[in-house]
């Protein structure tokens, strides 16, 4: 296999040596090492050769590592409501984890990866807490410097990709084990290989130059990069754990049809007992015709219930008295609105029907109004135990189907988010992995520092679109083709030295002293006024409180 190996690099200089703490501590470990880690077996074992390889340098450089990391109080994002989300995650620290990132990045965690301040292994629950930054507007809202210098000269990094690594324990936060690095697979937008690996010391302020290759060519199916640089042939990595895996939860879910057909007994039963409700009973009146009928109790067992009881005619206007002489064969009786009876009388072909109602007489009137009486009550506390059942049957389901349409929209997320990755990982073609291997927790970057631009050098006069000039705390110049920030300063409305190519796609974004987002958009930005060597961009203040970072991103869309 070929490697990669820097070889030239520049000395370090007395500022980079005096970053590296504890180093007669280290160099003294060092010496007691009778076989170089690098001819050990190790070394040749699987593909993380090169970066195993390196362990002696990082430790070198970074110093001793049972110090606890730094605050990065530098790091100060422009829009503080809407930094970089961190995903969490729980692992065990006695077990091996592989972990997929959200980009399709992997993150390989080997047993006892972890330390306690005092530098012993860390064992049970640890929280790998985790984030990544692609392009410019996560480079933009993440805040942290992307400055470096070298030679006494400033450059600003065109980044492939950079990444943020900690982890806690009880809410302490943890150092890596060196003997046990963490191996992150990143994914990159590009396959170029100029990039290099820096570190974020917190403590210097400052990135040191790692001088390692970050780039495998192993994983294009070719010995040495320089045989891959055609990005549009360079093969995607799936990840078959992105791949989707079919559809979440449905309505139809067993535990919500359960307590939907609880609900329906519920009703059904309310429905039954208001079919059982009293019918107070009526008073004879003299002079009406009346007749006496036999009713089946079960059927029509609110008129059984009283004792007494004849049906009287609600109309006699039509009604034939000679009727009543007949000897009829068959009598059917049907329930109309309130109190009346529909009572159908037929013998043979000869059919009769009038409308009726149920009345008891004067003597019968008194017991018929108890039994009414004690009839309605036991009917109201019936139907009311069944509506008490009913309702909590309803609230069971509707917190039921509350919980699963949550569960389903949170699927249905997750689910389009897989997609999303999935799709991407098949679709963009330049999607390559660059490997970091963690000995020290903090942030990691591919990059190649550049220079800003050159060709175009004004005095900017940065004002709102109604000619305010503005008072900026950022001002950052994006160029649309190149994955970089470029960094100028502002004091009271003007930049005195503001560099830019005219021949690309320029931006401004920048943020006001009172926190809101100020942007120059493309069109805007070649629509500036320009005059000599002044020139006149005016910005449109988003007037939003933000809540995240993707909010933020729907105004930077390049």
């Amino acid at each position: 296999m070929k490697y990669r190996i820097n070889k030239n690099q520049p000395p370090l200089t007395d500022a980079d040596l005096a970053s590296a703490r504890n180093f007669h501590q280290v160099l003294k470990g060092y010496q007691a090492i009778k076989i170089p880690f690098y001819k050990t077996g190790k070394f040749f074992a699987g593909g993380s050769a090169m970066i195993v390889a390196s362990a002696v340098t990082l430790v070198l450089l970074f110093g001793n590592d049972n110090e606890p990391a730094q605050k990065t109080a530098f790091i100060t994002p422009p829009v503080a409501q809407a930094n970089i989300a961190t995903d969490a995650y729980t692992v065990d620290a006695d077990s091996a984890t592989e972990i997929t990132y959200t980009s399709g990045s992997l993150l390989h965690i080997p047993a006892q990866a972890f330390k306690d301040a005092d530098g012993k292994l860390a064992s049970g629950k640890v929280t790998i807490k985790y984030r990544e930054f692609h392009d410019q507007k996560d480079i933009f809202l993440s805040g942290i410097p992307m400055t470096y210098d070298s030679a006494g000269k400033t450059y600003v990094f065109e980044s492939a990709g950079m990444m943020e690594i900690t982890a806690f324990q009880n809410g302490r936060q943890l150092l890596a084990n060196a003997d046990k690095p963490i191996k992150v697979d990143m994914v990159s937008n590009t396959s170029e290989d100029r990039y290099n690996t820096y570190y974020l010391d917190t403590t210097s302020k400052k990135w040191i130059n790692l001088n390692l290759a970050n780039l495998d060519p192993t994983q294009f199916g070719k010995k040495d990069i320089s045989e891959a640089s055609d990005s549009s042939s360079v093969p995607v990595k799936a990840n078959k754990d992105l791949r989707p895996q079919g559809p979440p939860a449905t309505p139809s879910d067993p535990v919500v049809v359960k307590y939907q057909e609880e609900v329906k007994k519920a009703s059904a039963a309310v429905q039954a007992v208001e079919k059982e409700k009293p019918m107070p009973i009526a008073k004879a009146e003299k002079g009406k015709t009346k007749f006496h009928i036999i009713v089946d109790p079960a059927e029509f067992p609110e008129i059984s219930m009283y004792k007494g009881v004849r049906f009287q005619l609600k109309d006699e206007t039509n009604f034939d008295k000679s009727s009543s002489k007949i000897e009829w064969e068959d009598v059917k009786l049907k329930k109309l609105t309130g109190i009346d009876y529909q009572v159908d009388f037929t013998k043979g072909s000869k059919k009769m029907s009038v409308v009726a109602t149920p009345v008891v007489d004067d003597k019968d009137l008194p017991a018929a109004q108890k039994m009414y009486d004690q009839k309605f009550a036991q009917y109201q506390s019936k139907l009311s135990d069944r509506k008490a059942a009913e309702e909590k049957a309803k609230q069971e389901y509707e917190a039921r189907a509350k919980d699963m349409d949550a569960k389903m929209k949170k699927a249905i997320t997750e689910q389009k988010e897989k997609e999303r990755v999935y799709e991407a990982s098949l679709n963009r073609t330049q999607l390559v992995y660059r490997t970091f291997s963690v000995y020290r927790f903090g942030t990691y970057n591919c990059d190649s520092p550049v220079g800003w631009p050159t060709e175009t050098s004004v005095v900017a006069s940065l004002t709102s679109e109604s000619g305010e000039k503005l008072d900026l705390m950022c001002l950052n110049l994006v160029e649309k083709s190149r994955n970089a920030v470029f960094p100028y300063q502002a004091t009271k409305g003007e930049c005195r030295d503001l560099k830019y190519n005219a021949s690309k796609d320029n931006m401004l974004w920048a943020v006001t002293a009172d926190n809101k987002l100020a942007v120059v958009d493309i069109n805007s930005f070649k629509a500036q006024q320009t005059k000599g060597g002044n020139a006149q961009f005016k910005f449109k203040i988003v007037d939003k409180d933000f809540k995240s970072s993707d909010e933020v991103k729907k105004y930077l869309e390049i």
